[in-house]
């Protein structure tokens, strides 16, 4: 008699469909609340003023995917728990973020992250910088979308097309009804619905196998339970240096150079509120890894004698957790709905802050520049905040069809996406430090260690993808199944080794049989991509910007100071030695003599000092990129730093008027606003 299949009852649909219904419903009732408030900064930014535990949930939300919730337990359940080492990268990585990269975005009050990349070198480095993110979400958001629609057809039997069109379809109606407030909030209540979901399956699979300690017993002699590999053998796959070092490299892209987290730290009130929320997400990440982790000691108990994928029962590993929760707790009816529903607002959370963010970046990035240098003046706020709706829309569709892509590319796909963070990601926080650690490096410096270090991790990553170097998994085991799965012993036997060769099949090397022959570069562990990358771009920008003449002067006000921050009690002599090139702090009130802002000089060809030309407006309109036009006297001017801006105004704080004091202007308009106010209106 075979055995039954067991698949979701109608209560698990009802629960499910209130899931994905409510999460709809939330972004339009947070768009008609705020109808009267339909800016662009309200739409991409929450208004500024969102409270900071929300947001610190929503920001690890964003990359809390389904391809964590799901694909964690198969790593545990494949090589062990040395991957919950990843832990200890969480506590390096988030407060590095929090505390070295983020405040100086903060402090500029910049909607893209990418903005800064024009204000310290020039806009050909901001555009890299641009494209280079949109295309890492682009291909990550694509798997995300795709794995809860493979756990949804395991367990329901629907067309795993269909599952995508529902995710993407619900993930784009609350996003683009109710921008970033409808996303974090959405993000705060989804995960504690992932809470949810792992505790139930965690307390009901533990009861299954009598307790947690009958649990860790069957891992121990299964070989599971591993944390003695300290090997410093690049080339293992999961060691504790892979995810320690690695792994706090890997986090950097995710926290530090990422829109989808940038965007998020900015909505909050005040800089140190900010630095809360990492905090707690920092917190709430590994919280999160634990529990995981333990479905995965779970799974492994429950499948320890009769392999799903030796089987047959499921065709792909992402399936086996959906399977897991079948077996365990299908027959509670409701509560399967519930941890798909888990899948499902992992999905959610991840896409709508990326759609989120990719709408920021090209509107910000490159439709309002364009339409600048075109129109000779900007976009109004309100058509501003119609496109950032309608390319939230777009990059909702965008991202539903990339789905499709990764359904029909299958683990190729996946592969890609579980290294992205480091061979696109890498380069891009790579860009970023070099810009905030490293004051003498200039524009060529800054955009050779991009393409350099670009270049060669995805040279290193696709080979490795191709290669398929065949990093051994831990053992498997069909002994203890049903003679009405696999038959008598003879079959068990011919089934295990028929299974065997066609999994090794599917990941042998291209040279080789054993995998000699694949080229020692591909052996090496996705999980060290992020720091191959960060050595490339800093080694190659320093050398660049030696070669071709280092910056000088640049603004500490768009730097990391090491001085200060990290040696704030030694000799002042010290200090001014950690600042490595930077200029002296340049001053609100300090005005030049003809009333004039020092600009870049530029040669016979456009070209300024950096070897790339700037586009300087005339006066038609208040700003361009970073000239601006001051309306008081009409003369063009660069300031020397975004704090020379009353973006109020719109006039030239850095200049002499003898009519009209700027010092005492500015005075008088502080004293009129509170020291908050004040601060917001001066970037």
């Amino acid at each position: 008699m075979a055995e039954e299949v067991i698949t979701f009852h109608w209560a698990d649909y009802l629960v499910l469909g209130v899931f994905l219904v409510f999460s709809a419903l939330l972004g339009a009732v947070i768009g008609f609340r705020d109808r009267k408030k339909a800016t662009s900064k309200e739409f991409l930014m929450g208004g500024g003023d969102m409270h900071w535990i929300p947001v610190a949930l929503s920001m690890q939300a964003s990359f809390l995917s389904a391809i964590f919730i799901l694909s964690t337990p198969v790593e545990i359940y494949n090589y062990g728990t040395i991957y919950s080492y990843l832990g200890i990268s969480y506590f390096t990585a988030i407060p590095i973020a929090g505390y070295m990269y983020l405040p100086t975005f903060y402090r500029l009050r910049l909607i893209s992250a990418y903005e800064y990349l024009e204000i310290r070198f020039n806009r050909t480095v901001r555009l890299a910088g641009a494209i280079t993110f949109c295309i890492m979400v682009l291909l990550y958001m694509s798997v995300v979308l795709y794995t809860p629609a493979i756990a949804l057809a395991q367990v329901t039997g629907l067309p795993v097309s269909f599952s995508i069109v529902l995710c993407g379809v619900v993930c784009t109606i609350y996003t683009v009804l109710g921008g970033m407030k409808a996303t974090i909030w959405n993000d705060f209540i989804q995960m504690i619905v992932i809470l949810v979901g792992l505790l139930v399956i965690i307390c009901l699979g533990a009861e299954e196998q009598n307790g947690m300690n009958s649990v860790w017993k069957e891992n121990e002699e299964g070989g599971r339970i591993i944390f003695d590999e300290f090997s410093p053998d690049p080339t293992i796959r999961t060691t504790f240096w892979t995810q320690t070092i690695g792994g706090t490299f890997v986090s950097l892209t995710m926290y530090a150079s990422s829109q989808t987290i940038i965007q998020k730290f900015l909505s909050v009130k005040t800089l140190k509120k900010a630095q809360l929320s990492i905090w707690l997400a920092t917190v709430t990440s590994v919280l999160f890894l634990i529990l995981v982790v333990i479905v995965g000691l779970i799974m492994y108990a429950h499948f320890a004698d009769c392999d799903p994928l030796l089987t047959g029962k499921v065709e792909k590993t992402d399936q086996m957790v959906p399977l897991l929760v079948m077996e365990v707790m299908g027959h509670l009816h409701g509560l399967p709905g519930l941890f798909i529903a888990t899948a499902f607002s992992a999905a959610l959370s991840s896409v709508s802050g990326s759609v989120n963010a990719l709408a920021a970046v090209t509107l910000i990035d490159f439709i309002r520049p364009i339409y600048f240098h075109y129109k000779k003046h900007h976009i109004s706020e309100k058509s501003s905040a119609i496109l950032s709706r309608v390319l939230a829309l777009i990059f909702g569709l965008i991202t539903t069809l990339m789905g499709f892509v990764a359904q029909f590319l299958g683990d190729l796909v996946l592969q890609i996406a579980l290294s992205i963070f480091g061979f696109v990601g890498g380069p891009l926080t790579a860009l970023l430090s070099l810009g905030l650690f490293f004051p003498f490096v200039n524009s060529w410096g800054a955009l050779a260690g991009l393409i350099s270090s670009l270049g060669i991790c995805s040279w290193i990553a696709i080979g490795a993808i191709i290669a398929k170097y065949p990093h051994p998994i831990l053992d498997r085991s069909v002994e203890g199944c049903p003679v009405d799965v696999v038959g008598n012993e003879s079959t068990v036997t011919s089934y295990f080794f028929n299974s065997t060769a066609m999994m090794e099949s599917t990941i042998m090397p291209i040279a080789g049989d054993d995998g000699t022959d694949v080229l020692w570069i591909y052996k090496v562990s996705h999980m060290y991509y992020g720091l191959i990358a960060m050595v490339i771009a800093v080694v190659v920008g320093i050398v660049v910007s030696l070669i071709t003449g280092v910056a000088k002067d640049t603004d500490p006000k768009l730097l990391f100071s090491w001085g200060d921050n990290c040696c704030c009690y030694c000799p002042r002599s010290v200090r001014d030695c950690l600042k490595c090139g930077a200029g002296e702090p340049r001053d609100e009130e300090d005005e030049s003599l003809d009333g004039s802002v020092e600009k870049k000089e530029m040669d016979a060809n456009g070209l300024d000092n950096d070897g790339f030309g700037e586009f300087v407006t005339e006066k038609h309109g208040i700003e361009d990129g970073h000239h601006y036009e001051d309306v008081d006297t009409g003369q063009t001017f660069r300031p020397t730093n975004v704090y020379d801006i009353d973006v109020v105004t719109g006039s030239n704080n850095n200049k002499t008027d003898a009519s009209d004091n700027v010092a005492e202007k500015r005075s008088s308009r502080k004293s009129s606003l509170s020291s908050d106010e004040y601060d917001k209106t001066h970037f």
